[in-house]
């Protein structure tokens, strides 16, 4: 039984580090470039900087989905590359559009079902008499 699949991978995995840094530079040029971040005086250095866990829950809570500080923990855990408080702005982009993302999809996609329906409105519907109790 033989195997067709390279297991080794080094070379692999080093163009694909090689194609994502070059996306993540890309969507940076693109913050750069644009006019409406050019009177942002120091942008450059937000964007290499390190980001916090209370930042990353003032972010998700103003795009309306607020975080536990554990759950802020574990997402950064596993996206991050070192240390457990911080992470920089490249793990956060591989957070949001990599592999990852599908975690955070998942989560967001739980809460929308936690959320409540909308109740209607109006009056209630005729019901048949199959329907009542």
């Amino acid at each position: 039984m033989s195997q067709t699949r390279d297991l080794q991978g080094g070379k692999a995995f080093g163009l694909l580090k090689a194609q994502q840094e070059e996306r993540l530079d890309e969507i940076n040029k693109q913050f750069l470039d644009d006019p409406k971040y050019s009177s942002d005086e120091d942008l450059l250095s937000k964007l290499e900087g390190f980001k916090d866990i209370m930042s990353l829950k003032r972010m998700l809570e103003k795009l309306g989905v607020p975080k536990t500080h554990l759950e802020l923990k574990k997402l950064i855990g596993e996206v991050s590359s070192g240390s457990g408080e911080t992470f920089s702005y490249p793990d956060f982009l591989r957070m949001m559009l990599g592999k990852r993302s599908a975690i955070l999809k998942m989560i967001l996609m739980y809460e929308e079902k936690a959320r409540e329906k909308e109740k209607p409105t109006g009056p209630p519907a005729k019901k048949a008499i199959s329907e009542l109790p």
